[in-house]
C-alpha cells in the first residue's frame, strides 16, 4: 500500500516471503467465480484458504435472519484460521466479490505448517487487531453524524483493500452493491446514498460501479473523524439502520 495512516494488517504482510510460499506451496490451488462461497458460516472447519487474488465479503447472518456485511478483504489473507485452530464451527460466510484465485490447505495441515513456523503469536496478534479494529469502528459510528459514518468506513476499507489509482487517488473495488456498506455504517440504505453523494460533491470521491475512488484521502480522514463538510453542511441524520 502507498498511503500511510492507519494500515491494515493482514496475514501477508506479517510473515516472511519464504513462509507465504511454503503455505502456498503446500496447498491445492483453487479459482472461485463471482459471488461464490468460500466458507459457510456454521460449516465445519476443515480448510484454511490463503487469498492470492481477489476480493471476498465476509459477513454473518443474525437469529433475525437478516445478512450482515462485517468487512471486504484483499489478496494476503487467510480465511478460517481460527475455526481450524480452535476446532470451531465457521464464524462468518465469506464470499467472492470479484473471481478470487487461492489456495486450499486442510485444516489438519495449516495446524502443523503453524507450529513448524511458529506462528501461534501472529495468528493471535492478527485475530486481537480485527477484533480491536471492528470495536474501534463500532464505537466510533455511535457518536458520528451520517456522512462522517459512511466517511469512516469507506476509510477503513482504503486501509484495507485500497490500491493506487493514477498519481493521487486511491481505488477501492466494492464488489457489491453501495447500498450494502448501510450495514458496515449501522446506517439506513437511503442515508448511506445521501452520505455518499454528499462526498462526492465535496471532491473527495468518485463513485463508480461498484467500486470507489478515493480523490482526497486526508480529507476523507477529516470527515470520518467528525470534521464537518462544506461549511457544516453534512449529512446530520444518523438514525441507525433497523
Amino acid at each position: 500500500m502507498t498511503h500511510t495512516e492507519g494500515n491494515a494488517m493482514n496475514f501477508r504482510s506479517l510473515v516472511s516471503t519464504d513462509v507465504w510460499r511454503d503455505l502456498i506451496d503446500r496447498g491445492r490451488r483453487r479459482t472461485y467465480p463471482y459471488k461464490s462461497v468460500l466458507l459457510a458460516q456454521g460449516e465445519s472447519p476443515d480448510c484454511v484458504i490463503a487469498l492470492v487474488d481477489g476480493l471476498v465479503k465476509v459477513a454473518q447472518s443474525n437469529e433475525g435472519g437478516d445478512h450482515l456485511t462485517l468487512m471486504l478483504r484483499g489478496p494476503g489473507e487467510v480465511l478460517g484460521e481460527m475455526g481450524a485452530l480452535l476446532g470451531r464451527p465457521r464464524s462468518a460466510t465469506v464470499t467472492a466479490a470479484r473471481r478470487c484465485t487461492t489456495v486450499v490447505l486442510p485444516a489438519h495441515a495449516f495446524r502443523g505448517y503453524v507450529e513448524r513456523h511458529g506462528l501461534e503469536t501472529v495468528i493471535y496478534q492478527l485475530t486481537v487487531e480485527r477484533l480491536n479494529s471492528h470495536e474501534r469502528l463500532r464505537a466510533d459510528l455511535v457518536n458520528l453524524p451520517c456522512t462522517a459514518r459512511v466517511a469512516r468506513v469507506v476509510s477503513l476499507l482504503a486501509d484495507e483493500i485500497g490500491c493506487p489509482q493514477g498519481a493521487t487517488g486511491l481505488l477501492v473495488e466494492l464488489g457489491m452493491p453501495r447500498t450494502e456498506l448501510a450495514t458496515m455504517a449501522a446506517m439506513r440504505r437511503s442515508s448511506v446514498l445521501t452520505a455518499l453523494g454528499e462526498l462526492q460533491s465535496a471532491g473527495i470521491l468518485i463513485l463508480g460501479r461498484g467500486r470507489l475512488v478515493i480523490t482526497d484521502l486526508s480529507r476523507l480522514r477529516a470527515v470520518a473523524r467528525g470534521k464537518e463538510l462544506l461549511g457544516g453542511k453534512s449529512h446530520k441524520d444518523a438514525t441507525p439502520a433497523m
